[in-house]
């Protein structure tokens, strides 16, 4: 079990967040793999794929950390494709690692070049090369993934890549052709069961078997998820029981998706697009977790068993369809137009 040493984060989320491969859960032969490649300080291009909360920004991380030792820091750089082409200048703007490469004058693809080629280009430090982790690159738009794809053959001396997607098939095949594919597997709910289980020892608390099974079932192998909602209920001093456990997940969710789920219902798309804005652009939701967690919502509704089941499919069609989407934005714009023409009052 994680130390509990670093009581100074608030959030459990990053307090258990895994320092080494021995904490991440699960991802057997991905640790095998990472740890080779550590030992032989011979990295290639990495892809990590699978489903949110699995350990992927971890283990790159980790990767770091292993290679470069305390030096680890000043060798790794960061950035969220998903923040930079959702949000855009107004990300790039904010964020205090990118602004110092900002450049107002150009576009978003072209400002995306730039720090790329800037990051790349920074000379590792008491090292042969350097890490530069791209999260969510299926974000990444196809004339930044072609620019991206030159960038890794320019700098790739120098500069090892480690990406990180849910839907591997976004990315271009020269990408994916010049990384090893690594591919992190959705934790089953007893694994993530045991894990609460020892995190809630830790924190000096005992957690019961329904509530457990209950944040398991709703975390769906999501960690982020899991350990959110058990600080949630250790908020509430373990008094919750199962039937709350599901009230106390809707209600960690970010402001909007039940406004926007509600506006859809009731037919009122031009505020529901508003709100699916935020959601996108300014909280940074992707659209897989807009609509995991407007199920959630949905299944804590008053809706009828026949609406809730036309909902359901409903969701699980645009669910479907954001797997080979390059907007996501298209798909959930028209999830709003099916909800509202299929379940709203007339």
């Amino acid at each position: 079990m994680r130390e509990a040493l670093r009581d100074v984060d608030f959030f459990w989320v990053e307090k258990y967040r895994p320092r080494s491969f021995e904490q991440i859960l699960g991802q057997h032969i991905v640790k095998i793999q990472l740890q080779r490649i550590v030992a032989t300080k011979n990295v290639p291009n990495l892809l990590f794929f699978g489903p949110p909360g699995t350990g992927k920004s971890s283990a790159a991380e980790i990767v770091a950390r292993k290679l470069f030792g305390d030096a680890w820091e000043g060798n790794f750089a960061e950035i969220n494709a998903a923040d930079i082409f959702q949000q855009g200048r107004k990300y790039l703007e904010a964020s205090r690692s990118l602004a110092r490469f900002y450049d107002e004058r150009k576009g978003v693809l072209d400002n995306f070049k730039l720090i790329m080629n800037r990051l790349a280009g920074i000379a590792p430090l008491a090292a042969p090369y350097r890490l530069l982790f791209i999260n969510e690159a299926d974000a990444l738009t196809l004339d930044a993934q072609q620019a991206l794809r030159r960038i890794i053959e320019r700098y790739n001396r120098t500069c090892k890549f480690i990406l990180t997607t849910t839907r591997p098939a976004q990315i271009i095949v020269p990408i994916r052709s010049r990384c090893l594919p690594l591919h992190f597997t959705q934790l089953p709910a007893e694994a993530t069961l045991d894990f609460l289980r020892q995190t809630a020892a830790a924190e000096g608390h005992v957690l019961s078997d329904g509530v457990g099974h209950s944040i398991a079932q709703l975390s769906q192998g999501n960690l982020r998820t899991a350990l959110t909602l058990l600080q949630l209920v250790a908020d509430h001093k373990f008094s919750a029981n199962p039937l709350d456990v599901s009230e106390l997940a809707a209600r960690a969710q970010p402001d909007g998706v039940s406004e926007l789920l509600e506006l859809a219902l009731h037919n009122d798309t031009a505020q529901a697009r508003h709100v699916l804005d935020r959601l996108l652009l300014e909280t940074g939701l992707s659209g897989a977790e807009i609509i995991a967690q407007m199920r959630i919502q949905a299944k804590n509704s008053s809706l009828t068993e026949k609406s809730l089941a036309q909902l359901l499919v409903l969701l699980g069609y645009a669910d479907y369809a954001l797997l080979d989407a390059l907007n996501e934005r298209i798909h959930l714009e028209a999830l709003i137009y099916n909800i509202a023409s299929t379940l709203a009052p007339d």
